[in-house]
Parts: C-alpha cells; sequence; structure tokens
C-alpha cells in the first residue's frame, strides 16, 4: 500500500508543490495540512518524498509572512517526528547558511528535534555526527541570538548522545 501511496504523491508533487508556495494562504495551508496527513499515513515510508517537500517547506519558512512561516515550521517538525529519517539533516544544513534569521532558527530547531527523536545509532555514523557538528559550528557564530541559543541546546545535545566524540 506505501509504494503504491508514495509513486502517487510523487507523480502530484509538482502541483502540492505550487500549491504550498502559492500567495493564497487558504489554499497553501490546506496543502500544508496535506502533507501533514501524508507524514502521519506514511511515517518512514515518507522518505522518498523528503527530497520533493522538504526544500519547498523549508523555502517558505524564508517568507515574511508569519502565517505562512508558522505553518511550514510545524509542519518540519512533523517530518522530524513522525519519518524519523536521517536523510532530513542535509536539508537542515544547507538551510543554515540561507538570509533569513528564521529560516536558520527552524533549521536549528529541526536538528535539534533530530537529536532528541532520532535513534543514536542513526546519528553515531561518522558523516552524520561531522554534519551535526558543522551545524553547531555555524549556529555558534550566527549572527541571531536564538539561532545561538538553539545551538547551544544541540551542542548539550550532541554531548549527551556522543559524548566520545566531544573534544
Amino acid at each position: 500500500f506505501a509504494t503504491e501511496m508514495v509513486a502517487g504523491i510523487r507523480s502530484l508533487s509538482r502541483p502540492i508543490n505550487h500549491a504550498m508556495n502559492s500567495e493564497r494562504s487558504r489554499l497553501s495551508g490546506s496543502t500544508i495540512e496535506l502533507v501533514n496527513a501524508l507524514l502521519a499515513g506514511l511515517g518512514p515510508s515518507f522518505e522518498p518524498l523528503v527530497s520533493l517537500f522538504m526544500p519547498t517547506l523549508l523555502g517558505l519558512c524564508g517568507r515574511t509572512n508569519k502565517v505562512f512561516t508558522s505553518r511550514a515550521k510545524a509542519c518540519i517538525l512533523v517530518v522530524i517526528e513522525n519519518t524519523q529519517l536521517p536523510s532530513i539533516l542535509p536539508y537542515l544544513a544547507d538551510s543554515l547558511t540561507q538570509k533569513s534569521a528564521f529560516l536558520r532558527l527552524v533549521a536549528a530547531e529541526g536538528v535539534l528535534a533530530c537529536l532528541n527523536c532520532f535513534n543514536p545509532p542513526d546519528i553515531e555514523k561518522d558523516t552524520r555526527a561531522r554534519l551535526i557538528e558543522d551545524v553547531i559550528k555555524l549556529t555558534a557564530r550566527d549572527a541571531s541570538s536564538d539561532v545561538r541559543r538553539v545551538g547551544k541546546l544541540i551542542f548539550e545535545a550532541y554531548k549527551a548522545l556522543l559524548p566520545d566524540r566531544v573534544e
């Protein structure tokens, strides 16, 4: 069932992304709710769709309209909690270099949520641990105090999960 569902959603991903990016808040909100419902139903089977929807959701967090950004942030956190897929981390890490302070904050909070809900063996892999170390470095010298505050929380969570990697 999940494979047919993923194939159907994949074929509809372009119109779904266009609707999420719409300037009409009702259309965008309904589409984000649709993605939330898909996440709840698919769980970890959502992995093939992460590359289709995460960039759009993160892009919405870079907007100036609070309605769009708060919906997108909530959806990103639902993606992290329901799927628990480590493949989300690179998207969040890339967003930490963007101009929007709110996008950087959402990305940092997303990484923190990943550390809090993923299985430790998923994070212990060398490439992911390095990625999180890079995130800690980026957040430590961010211009926004909120991002730096979340960066400290990321470091504390990282220290608790991987004490042998902390120097």
